[in-house]
């Protein structure tokens, strides 16, 4: 009895270590084992020969698998079924011997499958899950062992596979769908959740699915905020402007904005500060040719062309060739890794485009882009009409607020004050984030106070 109850725990834990086997082999990581096997990583070569051939190592499983259950069901049955009845009939139980065996095989059998189910597929396939390369590693020898040992009968199978495949019109080589970019997101998402992956990453990862979404309109600096020097300008001149802005290329123009000529790097501007005290210093030859973009190229085109280029500031142009604005590789950068602070400019400049003065309250420069607002305050709001929160209000208020006008706006449960004005230009921007509004209320409202 003790031989027949050992051999039964050993066909049931073979018939766990063939379903562990299985769902591990198919939940390797399929890159990394190439990349290993490259390598020269021997174990990893001979898990990769195993693993690119599915339907190999599936049949060759699934072979033992059955072999296991087929003979634990017969041995039980076979070893257990009439000591079980005879044991019965012994005590008395008013049935005869042959209705009491049947009685037994059935109770060996429900008996039998709960102890395979648990320990012969449940708890193998979730330790198989949290584990996968390790027993993959494991398995990878005595599967291979056996796929040589029952070759004949998995290329039957393989053979059988085919048949019916075909008579259903698929492939049964044909390759597992490629991931598309929502089953990324949602790896990402199950990542972050697990603490696998850091929220700064997340939104790295995020922002690259946007990169080919975005364009140039998007992110440029608009003419109205360009820095510009005029091709007439000196020496002096020049220096001042640089001086107070603290940038290193500047656009140049001659007669007004919308007639860029070229692009003047500061280190050019060395040769001419050494050179007759700057006399002889003329802008025109000491600028770059400028680089012109349209304002509908997206910003994956338009990175790849400024590196191609070797150029590092490129002017934006609107559809009748006018100037409207400008844009930097360091601006298409920060559409994957965030905001970079520059070395030469104090951090508050930054922390200004938008400070969170309380868990409800925000302030924000004119030209915060509404994308990014989006992302901070969860709200969806009209990106494809307006980039920044400026040009959002000017066209809820229905004209330019004057200097004194304090202006406020109401959209879904937002509230946005007008703080500060420059001229025709909205500045600073206080914005309320109040309860939640009923799907039937007006969304968005403009009143001046």
């Amino acid at each position: 009895m003790a031989i027949a109850i050992i051999t039964l725990i050993i066909l049931i834990l073979l018939n766990g270590f063939f379903a562990a086997s299985e769902l591990a082999f198919v939940n390797l990581n399929d890159n990394k084992v190439k990349r290993m096997a490259d390598n020269g990583d021997k174990k990893a070569q001979k898990l990769y020969d195993l693993i690119s051939r599915p339907s190999l190592f599936l049949s060759t499983i699934q072979i033992g698998i059955t072999l296991a259950g087929f003979l634990s069901s017969a041995f039980a049955a076979d070893f257990f079924a009439d000591p079980m009845a005879q044991a019965l009939y012994d005590l008395g139980v008013p049935m005869s011997l042959s209705a009491l065996n049947s009685i037994s095989v059935v109770v060996i059998t429900v008996v039998l499958s709960y102890f395979t189910l648990v320990f012969g597929e449940l708890v193998p396939k979730q330790l198989a899950m949290q584990k996968a390369e390790a027993i993959a590693n494991i398995a990878v020898g005595p599967v291979s062992l056996l796929a040589k040992v029952s070759a004949p009968i998995v290329k039957f199978l393989s053979f059988s596979i085919k048949i019916i495949f075909k008579l259903f019109g698929a492939d049964p080589n044909a390759e597992n769908e490629e991931a598309t970019e929502e089953d990324i997101r949602m790896l990402v998402d199950l990542g972050r959740e697990r603490g696998t992956i850091h929220p700064v990453e997340r939104v790295m990862i995020e922002n690259i699915f946007e990169f080919n979404d975005t364009t140039a309109s998007n992110i440029l600096t608009h003419r109205t905020d360009m820095i510009g020097l005029s091709a007439d300008s000196d020496l002096n001149t020049v220096l001042e402007t640089v001086n107070k802005y603290q940038y290193t290329r500047f656009p140049v123009y001659e007669n007004n904005i919308d007639n860029i000529i070229g692009v003047l790097h500061v280190k050019d501007l060395f040769m001419y500060m050494k050179k007759d005290n700057g006399s002889t210093f003329i802008l025109k030859e000491a600028m770059r040719a400028p680089h012109f973009v349209q304002d509908s190229q997206t910003i994956d085109k338009l990175f790849a062309k400024m590196r191609q280029e070797n150029t590092h500031l490129a002017i934006v142009l609107d559809e009748f060739g006018g100037t409207q604005g400008m844009i930097t590789i360091e601006d298409v950068i920060e559409e994957i890794v965030g905001e970079i602070t520059s070395e030469s400019m104090e951090p508050n400049i930054y922390d200004e485009e938008i400070t969170k003065l309380s868990p409800k309250q925000y302030r924000v420069i004119g030209t915060y882009r509404l994308r990014d607002l989006e992302h901070t305050l969860n709200v969806s709001f009209p990106t494809d009409e307006f980039d920044t929160v400026r040009g959002f209000l000017i066209n809820e208020l229905g004209h330019v607020p004057a200097k004194d006008d304090h202006a406020v706006v109401e959209f879904k449960h937002l509230t946005f004050e007008i703080e500060g004005m420059d001229e025709n230009r909205i500045e600073t921007v206080l914005i309320t984030v109040n309860e939640q509004m009923d799907d039937n209320s007006k969304e968005t409202s403009g009143q001046t106070t």
